[in-house]
């Protein structure tokens, strides 16, 4: 699956399945949104090479989906905009259901990538993995998201008050 966009601004990305050398953008963009402080309960950034390699071999080795936004003129690692991971849930009787996670680099937010970041992960997770219910959970003052989700056809199902001590 490989899928070329114009964005607002004119520019072209590449919407694409995660490669192993996408692994640096990936974490690079995880820990500007842990120093942002807002949208992810972690308060220290992920720096080990065994903890990031060990998250990519999770991937490959469970049929995850991460699906990547990447802009062919910047270079490595900062040439990965956004990723979007669809992972399974840990429980037997719930093969069916996987959990989505959105990560956009903040300069590269509003522009239409996390739609359709969400969009290919979600029709390759029912593709590749018959996976029939998607579940995330989202901060309640992360209204950007919650205008994007609910855009997309996700519902509130319930508020989990007390729940992260940010």
């Amino acid at each position: 699956m490989k899928k070329v966009l114009k964005l607002k601004t004119g520019e072209t990305i590449t919407i694409r399945h995660v490669k192993e050398s996408d692994i640096d953008g990936i974490w690079n963009n995880f820990n500007n949104v842990v120093d942002e402080g807002l949208y992810l309960p972690v308060f220290f950034p992920v720096r080990s090479e065994f903890e990031k390699q060990s998250w990519y071999n999770t991937i490959k080795k469970e049929r995850e989906i991460c699906i990547v936004a990447t802009h062919p003129k910047l270079k490595n690692p900062y040439n990965i905009l956004g990723q979007c991971e669809i992972s399974n849930l840990e429980w037997d009787a719930a093969t069916h259901v996987s959990k989505l996670g959105i990560i956009v680099q903040t300069k590269f937010r509003d522009l239409g990538i996390g739609f359709h970041l969400i969009d290919e992960a979600i029709r390759e997770s029912k593709k590749l993995n018959n996976k029939e219910k998607i579940i995330l959970s989202c901060f309640s003052n992360n209204k950007r998201a919650l205008y994007l989700y609910k855009k997309m056809g996700f519902q509130i199902i319930g508020i989990r008050k007390k729940q992260f001590y940010m």
